[in-house]
């Protein structure tokens, strides 16, 4: 009998796997609130249902009557998706395990209740929280609890800062739950990665490390190459919190993407546990990497079959994002023949004579690059010099 499947979303980065479920025959449903998203022209059904709406989607889902309901590479679909899916019996996640990794202020409560190192905060929900800002040490971090792709994110010096970023964090909030937490000064790059996890334990990683583009935004990452710089040691330790982590919250089956920072002193500070892949192609890039295709597991979850890990690599790899620091109407994207060599994909999301703005959130994002490289310092040389291989113009 075939498989009927109701995707949250159909992003771009979203086609991998609407592909692929494709190709194995199954009845494909999508919906979100952007009809003109690529991936609805590979469905079979279309429907224009946020896919944040719990209540819209819970009851498309018992119109359409799917045999999944999966959200990928979507942090605000994540936990809709679980709930849906708790709501009907369906296979999926816990709800509350999803909204535990997806709510930063239920995450960093969760973190400290369980003995983990995570820097002191507050959640701010109306400005009579504000005053208990002034008990942390600055500098702060300010960001809304439930937004993804860096985006409304501050670091402030001191309290006279703080009004103006929970109002700019506000604007890209849904829940408008705003969360203050120390800032956790990290020893090297921050360590970023993909996960997957099967019955609890987490059975694959590939870690890497992130990059920003420190004179746009510092919190925005534009790469990440793997694997991590970091020792053998640290990757340990990290991977022991990471499944204690995992396997406390509940979080049962699927990936996840993780991100970590290391203090100067070696302690380690799980940043976030996203229950879903990562977006900029992350999956794909660790594929290349790695050979193992979490779209493939994902949906081998879904059909019961086992996922085992076969002769891994650990190949050098990264995505580049591409950016400018401007707002402005793109006029061309010039590739040199140099980094062609290494370019596996190719995703362009801005086209000649549309607009493309300051890169301050992912939202901003021209294309992305997958890249494959034969060793760690030909990798870093391309990503650290990356404006000789490729030329962004935009029109005067």
């Amino acid at each position: 009998m075939q498989k009927r499947v109701l995707f949250l979303g159909g992003a771009y980065a979203q086609i991998p796997i609407i592909q692929e479920a494709k190709n194995r025959g199954w009845y494909i449903i999508t919906c979100d609130y952007l009809p003109d998203n690529p991936g609805h022209k590979l469905s079979d059904e279309y429907y224009n249902v946020s896919t944040t709406d719990f209540q819209g989607v819970l009851e498309l889902a018992k119109q359409v009557k799917p045999d999944f309901v999966i959200a990928y590479a979507s942090d605000p679909a994540a936990p809709t998706a679980a709930y849906v899916s708790e709501q009907l019996g369906l296979p999926g996640n816990a709800y509350k395990s999803v909204q535990l990794l997806s709510e930063k202020d239920l995450f960093r409560n969760f973190l400290l209740e369980n003995g983990f190192n995570t820097p002191r905060s507050i959640s701010i929900i109306d400005d009579n929280d504000i005053s208990k800002a002034s008990s942390l040490n600055f500098p702060i971090i300010v960001k809304p609890t439930d937004s993804s792709g860096s985006k409304g994110v501050s670091k402030i010096e001191n309290i006279s800062q703080l009004k103006h970023a929970i109002e700019y964090a506000r604007t890209f909030s849904r829940n408008k739950r705003i969360i203050a937490e120390e800032y956790v000064r990290s020893d090297g790059p921050q360590i970023h990665g993909d996960g997957f996890v099967v019955d609890g334990e987490l059975i694959f990683h590939y870690l890497g490390d992130h990059h920003y583009d420190i004179q746009i935004n510092p919190f925005v990452p534009y790469s990440t190459t793997w694997p991590s710089i970091k020792g053998n040691n640290i990757i340990t330790k990290v991977e022991k919190e990471i499944k204690r982590a995992i396997q406390l919250s509940g979080f049962k089956n699927g990936a996840v993407n993780i991100e970590v920072r290391v203090s100067e002193i070696g302690e380690i500070f799980i940043m976030e546990i996203g229950p879903r892949s990562g977006g900029n192609f992350v999956p794909q890039v660790i594929n290349y990497a790695t050979r193992f295709d979490m779209i493939f597991a994902t949906l081998d979850l879904f059909e019961n079959k086992n996922i085992k890990v076969y002769n891994k690599q650990n190949k050098c790899a990264a995505y580049y994002i591409l950016h400018t620091d401007k707002d402005g109407i793109l006029k061309s994207i010039s590739l040199k023949d140099e980094i062609k060599i290494n370019m596996k994909e190719f995703h362009q999301y801005i086209h000649p004579g549309e607009k493309v703005y300051s890169f301050q959130g992912a939202n901003a994002a021209i294309g992305v690059l997958l890249l494959l490289f034969s060793s760690q310092e030909e990798m870093d040389y391309y990503i650290e010099n990356m404006n000789k291989f490729v030329e962004i113009q935009l029109e005067a």
